[in-house]
């Protein structure tokens, strides 16, 4: 069974970094909604930050369009960082925002739409001595972001039995760690998993959302 999470007029969860509290006059991150931006704010000014997004689009011949969206940022002065569209973000979408150096992030889904999770989340795959991890993945097709505080991001995406799968058994992906495509700026992946690395993935099928942190889902 899906859990679902419920729905504010703008749906924004934060989950800190560490899962230390944050102080209470600190704000929280969010995110809101415009006619052609996602904008985030509660930020720490002057801060780095890695944007996700995921949206799915039916026509009305109910052909689907899949877009994966990654871009990176600047928190101003006032604490926001903004994520120009070209197009008003599809209704069915889904938004992450992170802060490179710390990994703390919100995420969000238009007004009227729902976050939920997977029910099998991925989970780290060890690689034997020198080989490197990988991200285990029991559904059929995932796009993904990984980020290491202070050091870089990395991003990911494929379907079973695709080029970057590398279980050949059906219905289960392996992705390995140091094949996953950097962002600009970032260093080459790293071959093993770090305990406060944040793995944010998401079926643009069904449209669920897993999180883990070190490899552990959240």
């Amino acid at each position: 069974m899906i859990r679902r999470l419920p729905v504010l007029s703008l749906l924004c969860l934060l989950l800190a970094a560490g899962g230390s509290a944050r102080a209470q006059d600190t704000p929280a991150p969010r995110i809101s909604f415009e006619e052609s931006a996602v904008v985030a704010s509660g930020l720490p000014a002057g801060e780095k930050v890695v944007w996700f997004g995921v949206e799915s689009r039916v026509d009305e011949e109910l052909s689907r369009e899949l877009a994966r969206r990654y871009d990176l940022g600047t928190v101003a002065a006032d604490g926001t960082a903004r994520l120009e569209l070209q197009r008003p973000p599809a209704r069915r979408s889904v938004w992450f925002v992170v802060v490179q150096k710390t990994g703390e992030f919100a995420m969000a889904a238009p007004e009227g739409y729902r976050i939920a999770r997977a029910e099998t989340p991925p989970r780290l795959g060890p690689g034997e001595s020198a080989q490197p991890d990988g991200i285990l993945d029991q559904r059929t097709y995932v796009v993904g972001l990984v980020v290491r505080p202070v050091e870089g991001a990395w991003f990911f995406s494929g379907g079973d039995g695709g080029d970057h799968d590398e279980d050949p058994a059906p219905r289960r992906l392996r992705f390995a760690l140091d094949r996953l495509d950097p962002m600009p700026g970032s260093p080459a992946p790293p071959a093993k998993v770090g305990s406060a690395d944040l793995w944010l993935t998401v079926d643009p099928l069904r449209m669920e959302i897993s999180v883990n942190k070190g490899g552990v889902p959240q």
